[in-house]
């Protein structure tokens, strides 16, 4: 059946660190112990004894010890599990579908670790059988199978060999296992060209000039021109599946959907290392999905075996060079993209016109079956740097093999018998058959023992006479002695006396030399293949069914679109796993990056009040008011919000600034920047494992967050030359990453550097730190005066302590709660927060420096007691800097550093010609770069007094304004009045009185008047009886305004 040969995923539980594993079901042909050296030249002969049917199998002996502790030999073609998975290679006895496993009768054949599945041989002759040597210790068998469906051979040996290779990394590259591989690793950056196949392991001095030559040629011809996988809905499958395959494709059952080129096969096992997070699932030529998918749809890359790499993409890699192996990780993707053991590689290179490239050439496998050569080229800034990295090469290449050598020379030597079989099956390996023997040559032949006479051909005759010498050999080699290297003679087997003993007419067995995978010994052997892979092509897609004028599809089209439709399908719900894996992958890096300790809680009123503005719309170029924000700031920032309210703060710094900061002069985007090489590599990288080393972001080496951390620092050096990178940026720029994404965080920190001034201090001069250190000084002075006198008194200059204050903005020393809250008060007020602090720390432990009365003491109490601070003087030393105001007391202080400095100049030389010329070009370059200081603020204050006039016209003109709307609202004030006077002479006229206040006064009424109301009218109404009313007087027309 079709299941005999499928390969089935199988999710391990959580415990395991969600570990997958392959199982393939096969016939176990049968197995056989064999000596631990055995090489690869032996094993086709092991495998060939093990293969050949007939009795002579009892009498070869498939007993003995096997791996696995299982002293009972397996059953010849018995069915079995194969179980591979990144931690252990199990073999177990099958079962048949739907029935349950019984521990009595379906027993564990063996089990190993992935890695010490040594050897592996595959035969394209027999594509359906395989054999693997197995080493555990001091015993070691050969096991061979046979899978009913041959194309999925290739896949099983490739699974075999990629989870090997993985645990090997942290079991058989160092013997210290808490070591991780990448210890002591050198780094470099380097630009990834492309890669070539190439005909040999070696090549001829121009061949990296000759592979930059043909990616230039097939970029022009349109091959790597585009970016593969990169955009459209295609990219996205294609990297969905790229990156967590569940494996639910690789079943093999014919339906087709193994062959999809967006699909991957199998599963990429890997181990988990926490030490080197960045390394993740790696196939088994060493390497990631990006680069093993970046050609699968480019059918030029396929017939010429060029493959550039886009230049619309980052390929920039740091090149690690470690112990035994070399890593290439992508900080774009912060993962390792390449990883290759110093045994694959066979030649490196440097280039003769293009110096600055170099490369090296490297053994893969092709489907698990064929090998061929690939050349990786990479380039560098200078040509200096490919100096540095091939010398490094070298000596780590020196180094391995010098270990290699240790470990293998206590195992065997030039004169075991074992060394001597394994020359012997170099010798005749590959050769062609000879004519007839010579049944009348004279001498003696073991072809005349009645033994050989069953032997029904000269294979199987040729098989048996190597297995007699096996035998012979092993025995001889448990009680050989080892030679000493110090030794002259060494005992050496002559061929002729072989060639008396064994005839010449070999027709060496068909397993021999098809095709033959070493995985540990021979570092420059490997697979060899002599037959080409069968290779597919894909079609155009089928018409949809129903188009108009179209023909009925048939049974087997329909079929191909329903499969196409169900691969879409399950395309789209790997997408939406993966988003869901990286949204709850997002919030833990979150988690992690604030995992910090808060000084100052923010009350939920306070919240409510931040949220409100962070919510307003177009809130960039809103200006709230300056009190609520400094108010807000002092009763606390919310962690979770802190890197959006510090974007808050920079617009409002921004919008208050009248005169907007010159911006740098390099505008390049930010992942631009990241696709350039920088000459700064080195410092970087030195200071990555420096930067909050304690912390769980950067902690693991080459992980997310010192990756991040590197593209930052790499992209501002490549941003503002003049500084480049300085000791201290790499702790402002962490503290950034904590609270914001990388290239937020990079707008944050070009807004600290340019806008509020701290790019003066990392000046290659250091003249602003100097000015800084004596700022602090004055201020001690003005503010502390005992404090300043004693620490005087033990010459102990703001320098000695102060300076990493300035320079990483208090983060290198001090917790990180409060690191935060001295960055809210940074974006909130400008660079001079910095010496506020600095006042309040030291004014705060004046008693306890004063104690101290040596420089030693002193220094170190400051260094290292000050920083430990308390929760509670911690939020006391925030509030302090809140409430002070030193802005022009530092003004002062500056100028008078200059007159300082310029009445030094002035005194009498008393040195000789050669220093006073040196003096005058260090102060003819200090007053250059102080006249641009000042030129620059002037021009700001020009610009400043510009906006000032300009707001002045405007009030003149407002208050011209002003003065006419005066001048109208007296003239109609004038004639308001006149017309009260005119209203009050027509009222007295007509014998209507008013009062001041302008109210009517009723007229005196007579006792006739009078009588109706005292009979109980209401006035008016008295004639009312009669029908002759009252006449009323006439309404007077009253102005508008009244």
């Amino acid at each position: 059946s079709a299941s005999r040969a499928r390969g089935e995923t199988k999710e391990v539980p959580a415990e395991k660190e969600e570990e997958q594993e392959m199982r393939y079901r096969l016939a176990l042909v049968g197995s056989l112990p064999v000596h631990p050296l055995t090489t690869m030249a032996m094993l086709p002969w092991v495998v060939a004894q093990i293969v050949r049917p007939g009795p002579g199998e009892r009498e070869w002996g498939r007993g003995g010890p096997h791996v696995g502790g299982h002293q009972n030999p397996p059953k010849r073609n018995q069915s079995v599990f194969l179980t591979v998975s990144a931690s252990r290679v199990q073999c177990l006895s099958a079962w048949a579908e739907g029935a349950a496993w019984d521990p009595l009768s379906h027993t564990v054949l063996f089990e190993c670790l992935p890695h010490r599945v040594t050897k592996l041989i595959y035969n394209s002759q027999e594509p359906s059988s395989f054999g693997c040597l197995i080493r555990d210790g001091q015993h070691c068998a050969c096991y061979v199978f046979q899978c009913q469906d041959s194309t999925r051979v290739p896949e099983i040996i490739s699974t075999l060999r990629q989870a090997g290779k993985s645990a090997a990394r942290t079991d058989d590259v160092t013997p210290t296992p808490d070591l991780s591989p990448t210890a002591f690793a050198k780094k470099f950056e380097v630009l990834f060209c492309g890669r070539v196949t190439v005909a040999h392991k070696k090549a001829p001095p121009a061949l990296i000039d000759e592979c930059i030559e043909k990616f230039s040629q097939s970029r022009g011809s349109g091959g790597g021109a585009k970016g593969s996988g990169g955009g459209g809905l295609a990219g996205g499958l294609k990297r969905a599946l790229a990156f967590h395959s569940n494996g639910s494709l690789s079943d093999g059952g014919g339906d087709g959907l193994a062959e999809s080129p967006t699909a991957p096969r199998r599963p990429l096992l890997y181990k988990r290392d926490p030490s080197f997070p960045c390394l993740q699932a790696l196939d088994e030529n060493g390497l990631s999905p990006e680069i093993t998918l970046s050609h699968a749809d480019d059918a030029h890359c396929h017939s010429t075996g060029v493959r550039p790499t886009s230049l619309q993409e980052n390929r920039t890699m740091l090149f690690m060079v470690g112990r035994s192996q070399i890593f290439l990780v992508s900080p774009d993707t912060k993962k390792v993209a390449i990883e290759k053991s110093f045994r694959e590689i066979s030649f490196c290179s440097q280039g003769i016109h293009h110096v600055d490239h170099f490369g090296f050439i490297c053994r893969e496998t092709v489907d698990g079956a064929s090998c061929h050569f690939v050349c990786y080229v990479f380039q560098c800034t200078d040509e200096s740097l490919v100096d540095e990295i091939m010398l490094t090469l070298k000596q780590a290449f020196s180094v391995a093999a010098l270990q290699q050598s240790v470990r293998t020379q206590s195992q065997q030597c030039d004169s075991c018998p074992m060394q001597q079989l394994h020359r012997l099956c170099e010798r005749i390996e590959g050769e062609t058959p000879q004519p007839p023997r010579d049944t009348a040559a004279p001498g003696p032949s073991l072809l005349q023992l009645s033994f050989f006479q069953r032997a029904k051909s000269e294979q199987e005759e040729n098989e048996m006479v190597m297995a007699s010498l096996r035998s012979l050999y092993e025995e001889r080699q448990k009680g050989h002695q080892h030679s000493q290297p110090g030794e002259s003679k060494y005992r050496k087997i002559k061929m002729d006396g072989y060639r008396k003993i064994m005839p010449l007419n070999l027709s060496l067995v068909s397993f021999s030399v098809s095709v033959s995978v070493s995985l540990s010994e021979r570092g420059e052997g490997g697979l060899e293949a002599y037959g080409g892979a069968e290779g597919g092509g894909a079609g155009g897609d089928p018409a949809p069914p129903g188009t108009p004028g179209g023909k009925r599809k048939s049974g087997e089209e329909l079929r191909e679109l329903w499969r196409k439709a169900i691969l879409q399908q399950i395309l789209l719900l790997r997408m939406e796993t993966e988003n869901q894996r990286l949204q709850a992958s997002d919030l833990q890096n979150k988690r992690l990056k604030q995992d910090y300790e808060e000084i100052t809680p923010c009350l939920k009123d306070v919240t409510l009040v931040w949220e409100r503005m962070l919510a307003t719309p177009g809130r960039s170029k809103v200006k709230f008011d300056s009190d609520t924000i400094h108010a807000a700031v002092t009763q606390g920032v919310p962690r979770p919000q802190r890197g959006e309210i510090w974007k808050l703060l920079s617009e409002q710094y921004v919008l208050r600034q009248t005169v907007p900061a010159r911006p740098p002069a390099n505008q390049t985007p930010y992942k631009d920047l990241l696709k350039q090489l920088t000459s700064q590599q080195h410092a970087i990288l030195i200071d990555l494992g420096r930067t909050f080393p304690t912390h769980p972001y950067f902690q693991a080496q080459l992980g997310a967050g010192q990756l991040s951390l590197y593209n930052l620092l790499k992209a501002y050096s490549l941003l503002d030359p003049e500084v480049g990178y300085c000791q201290g940026l790499s702790f402002i720029a962490g503290v950034l990453l904590l609270h914001l994404e990388e290239e937020q965080a990079f707008d944050m920190l070009k807004f600290l550097m340019y806008d509020m001034g701290l790019r003066k201090q990392y000046r290659p001069d250091m003249i602003i730190l100097q000015i800084q250190m004596y700022q602090l000084s004055r201020l001690l002075h003005d503010y502390h005066r005992d404090l300043h006198s004693h620490l005087e008194l033990h010459e102990i200059g703001p320098s000695l302590y102060a300076t990493p204050w300035f320079l990483t903005v208090f983060a290198s020393h001090f917790p990180l709660g409060f690191v935060a809250r001295v960055f809210d008060m940074l974006f909130l007020q400008g660079s001079e927060v910095i010496f506020k602090v600095a006042l309040s720390l030291l004014g705060s432990h004046k008693p306890l420096i004063l104690q101290h009365d040596s420089l030693e003491s002193i220094v170190d109490f400051i260094k290292t007691t000050l920083p430990n601070l308390g929760l509670v003087q911690m939020e006391k030393t925030i509030n302090q800097v809140c409430q002070m105001d030193v802005s022009k007391q530092l003004q002062a202080y500056e100028v008078e550093y200059h007159v300082l400095q310029d009445e030094l100049m002035d005194t009498p030389p008393t040195l000789s010609q050669s220093q006073r010329v040196a003096q005058l070009e260090r102060t003819n370059q200090s007053l250059r770069q102080q006249n641009r200081d000042l030129l620059e603020e002037l021009q700001v204050s020009q610009a400043r007094v510009a906006g000032l006039e300009g707001r002045l016209e405007g009030l003149a003109r407002s208050e011209g304004q002003l003065r006419e709307q005066v001048c109208g609202l007296e003239e109609e004030a004038r004639g308001l009045q006149g017309t009260v006077s005119r209203l009050h002479t027509l009222l007295t006229g007509l014998g209507v009185h008013t009062s001041a206040e302008g109210e009517l006064i009723a007229r005196p009424r007579s006792p006739d008047q009078q009588r109706p109301w005292a009979a109980g009218h209401p006035p008016g109404t008295e004639g009312l009886g009669k029908g002759t009313p009252d006449p009323l007087p006439e309404p007077l027309a009253l102005p508008g305004g009244l």
